[in-house]
Formats: C-alpha cells, sequence, structure tokens
C-alpha cells in the first residue's frame, strides 16, 4: 500500500468550493464548525485568507484578497477567483517577478514553455515534495542483465559463448554466465538525481537568504538517497520511454509519476500557467494577493512602456526618489510672519507622500500622480480614493491626480475625467485585466496617460 508523507495536505478528497476574492463562501456552518461550536479552520486560514462574521443571526464566511486554491478544513479546499476578469494571471505574475505564497496542499498545474526566475522555489518545493513521497514508499527498482566469467558461475550459464571460449581451447574450470540484478540505477531515478543535482548547484551559489540553507539540506538528503544512482553528465535519462510517459510505470510505483513530471520540467526549463484550474503536473499550491500583484504590474509595465520617452520617467512612490515627506519645511522667514507656535512631536517616522506612481519630468515637475487601486468602480471613484490621490496631487504639485482600477464586467474600458478639485484634474483609467493582449492594453494605457500629460504640459 502506497503511504503518504506526514503533514502534507493534498487535494484528494476534498470538496473544492468556488468563490471570488471578498465574495461569501457558500458553506453549511455544520461543515465549518467542531463538536464545542468553534471554528474548524485549518491553522492561520482565519482572518489571513477566510474572513468570519455573522450576517441575520448566521455565521457568514467570506474570501479575502487572495486567489488560488485554499485548504479550508481537511475536507474542504476553496477556488479563490479574482473578482476581475482575468485572462493571463501568468502573465502578470512573470512581467513583474511577482513570487506567489506557497502553501503545503497539492493541486496540478498545467506546464508551459515559458520559465520564470521566482518558479525556481516552487519547482524545487514540489520536488522535495514529491521527493518525501518516493522515500517514504521506496525507490523504483529494475532488473539488468549482467555478465560475467570465471570458475564460479552463477545465474545462468551461457554454453555457446563458454564453448567457443574456453573448451574449444581446453579450458574446463571456467565458464561464461549472465544473471539478472535488481538495482536502483535505471532511466526514473536517474532522471530524478540530475534535477536533484541541477538544484542543488544553483542553491549552493545562492546567498544564504529565508529557505536556501533548509532548501539545500533537504536536497542533500535526496542525493543520500539517490547514492546508488548513477549521475549523468548530460540527462540522457530524459529519452527513456519511461521518463516520457511512452511507457507507463509499475501501478505500484504511480507515486513516481508527479517526481519525474517535475524532474522533466526543471531539466527542460518549462513553467506552469497560473490561470488553468487543472493540469499534468502536482506542485505546492500558489496563491497570489492580486491587489500587490496589479499594483506592480501597472507600475512595471507603464516602466517598460514609457522607457523611450526622452523628458519623462516613471517611479515607484513607494521608496526614494518617488516618495517625499508629507510636509515641507516653511523657510524661516515665513515662520517669522506666523503667530507664536510649536511643531507637532514625531513620534517614529514623520509622514511621508507616498503615492503608487509618481511621473517625473526631466525638470523636477510631477504632471501626474497616480494612486492604483484593486476596487470595484463604474461611476466615480470612492470619496476615500479621491481624497487621497488630491493630498498626493497638491503635495507634489501636481496639475493631474488618477486613480487607476480594473474593469468590470459591465464597465468600459479607458481614460475618464471627473472633473477639477481646486487647480487639481481628477483622472481615472479602467484597465482590462481580461483581454487578450495584456501587452497591448498596457501600451494604450500608456499612450493615453502621455496625451494627457502632454495637454497640460506648457
Amino acid at each position: 500500500m502506497t503511504a503518504a508523507p506526514p503533514n502534507q495536505l493534498t487535494e484528494l478528497n476534498r470538496v473544492v468550493i468556488p468563490c471570488n476574492e471578498y465574495g461569501p463562501i457558500n458553506v453549511a456552518p455544520e461543515d465549518v464548525l467542531g463538536p464545542d461550536g468553534r471554528l474548524a479552520l485549518l491553522p492561520q486560514v482565519l482572518n489571513k485568507y477566510v474572513k468570519a462574521d455573522f450576517e441575520n443571526e448566521g455565521l457568514r464566511l467570506s474570501a479575502k484578497g487572495t486567489s488560488g486554491l485554499i485548504p479550508l478544513t481537511d475536507r474542504i479546499a476553496l477556488q479563490v477567483r479574482p473578482r476581475f476578469p482575468l485572462r493571463n494571471l501568468t502573465h502578470m505574475v512573470a512581467v513583474c517577478g511577482y513570487v506567489p505564497t506557497m502553501l503545503p496542499a497539492l493541486r496540478d498545474y498545467q506546464l508551459t514553455d515559458q520559465w520564470s526566475d521566482w518558479l525556481l522555489d516552487v519547482m524545487a518545493d514540489g520536488l522535495l515534495a514529491a521527493m518525501d513521497t518516493v522515500s517514504l514508499n521506496g525507490l523504483l527498482r529494475t532488473y539488468h542483465c549482467r555478465a560475467g566469467s570465471g570458475s564460479y558461475p552463477h545465474g545462468r550459464i551461457n554454453t555457446t559463448a563458454t564453448m567457443l571460449r574456453y573448451a574449444a581451447r581446453g579450458i574446463n574450470h571456467k565458464a561464461e554466465f549472465s544473471w539478472f540484478e535488481r538495482t536502483a540505477d535505471n532511466a526514473p531515478n536517474r532522471c530524478l538525481k540530475s534535477a536533484i543535482s541541477f538544484l542543488l548547484s544553483r542553491y549552493s551559489r545562492m546567498p544564504r537568504q529565508k529557505g536556501v540553507r533548509q532548501r539545500i539540506a533537504r536536497l542533500a538528503e535526496s542525493m543520500r538517497v539517490l547514492q546508488d544512482v548513477k549521475l549523468e553528465a548530460r540527462p540522457f535519462n530524459l529519452n527513456d520511454p519511461q521518463v516520457r510517459g511512452a511507457v507507463p510505470l509499475p501501478e505500484t510505483r504511480a507515486y513516481y509519476q508527479p517526481a519525474i513530471e517535475l524532474a522533466v520540467a526543471i531539466l527542460t526549463g518549462r513553467g506552469i500557467n497560473l490561470d488553468a484550474h487543472s493540469g499534468d503536473v502536482s506542485m505546492p499550491t500558489l496563491l497570489v494577493k492580486t491587489e500587490d500583484l496589479f499594483e506592480e504590474f501597472i507600475r512595471v509595465s507603464l516602466q517598460k512602456a514609457l522607457s523611450d520617452h526622452t523628458t519623462l520617467s516613471v517611479l515607484d512612490g513607494n521608496k526614494k526618489p518617488g516618495k517625499v515627506k508629507l510636509y515641507e519645511n516653511l523657510p524661516e522667514a515665513e515662520k517669522g510672519t506666523l503667530p507664536a507656535h510649536k511643531e507637532p512631536p514625531v513620534s517614529g517616522r514623520e509622514p511621508e507622500a507616498n503615492p503608487d506612481i509618481v511621473f517625473r519630468l526631466d525638470d523636477g515637475t510631477h504632471p501626474l500622480v497616480a494612486d492604483v487601486k484593486y476596487s470595484n468602480v463604474k461611476g466615480y471613484a470612492a470619496r476615500s480614493e479621491v481624497e487621497q490621490i488630491v493630498l498626493y496631487g497638491h503635495r507634489y504639485r501636481s496639475p493631474i491626480a488618477m486613480t487607476i482600477h480594473p474593469r468590470r464586467t459591465d464597465a468600459n474600458k479607458g481614460l475618464y475625467i471627473a472633473g477639477r478639485i481646486g487647480s487639481t484634474i481628477i483622472a481615472q483609467y479602467r484597465v482590462d485585466l481580461g483581454t487578450d493582449d495584456l501587452e497591448n492594453e498596457m501600451q494604450e494605457m500608456a499612450d493615453r496617460i502621455s496625451d494627457l500629460i502632454a495637454s497640460q504640459t506648457p
């Protein structure tokens, strides 16, 4: 019987409940409550990925702003989908190098031909989890025919070869013989060892950041498990029929399949598709905080689209040189004209103005500041969002302040102008994340913003 590795969640035997980010979870209270009436959710799920409250005197669970497959209990998992139409999550992650959060629960992903650096840890952890299963259930061993000669034969005596080599020459105390030897040195195990050796080499050259030492230790342990397997200088094992999947593995060694599929993907530089809900390779489930990804994707895409602009640069307002102090110091001459006063004491860091995106001209002025809002907008933006961006606009002395939102299904994309507040034009842009061509969508957005800036720049 095949055993499962300890402390590892799997998607098997779980009911998968679909829901949207920030949306209600359609689950009966008795399915999530324990005998004592308390919530029986898995550790670190409540308040991090799921919110619990009461409505109409009944328990209500709702998802938070993280998309992906989330284990809720031992019997239930949530498939949380983005709240807006989003067709190419994989592309967004690859563009900005966003690293999803990994959970120990396994799910199936579809392989693609696109590799990204952020996949290294994901692939390594997936292969190590699969190797735990292999170690627990035993290595695949196969019988290989060996041949020898001598005075102490074993196995099967090869009479023809013995007659030709020895009897014809009058040697009667030697024989040619062959036997079958059971060994772990076979193509599937060589494939696993090649992938583990590749990962161990990569991690050994990395700075000892969080998780690197642990992965090195686990990879070294996997190399020890495969110590009787030959390490090929080049992975010729990829051509083996069992490794390619042309010949099935023994039924009792079916647990090898996820490990081999991951090993092949690592050795051939393949990636995964985050948009597909099923696939052929089993890995730790990946969670994406879509709000953070959306902000980073918009900023990186605008920087790329406007990189050839000679007088305009796109800065990250969350760090220097994009961010500035919220309050400017008054000149001494101006202070002298004011009544006697004190300055507020500063506890901790001084308040900062940090819009998500700052557009700066080469003369040091800021024609536009923008905040990226993963919020549901069909008409005007929420007042709190507008007040925040107007504050940034006044601090940067920008003639235009903009909020950027994903397009709702029932709304149109593009540039919207709400009007003026004081001297500041309030604009809004809605991005269609559901389009087939996100690069073209972002270039179109960059062109509209560039035209808007040009219209207000002397």
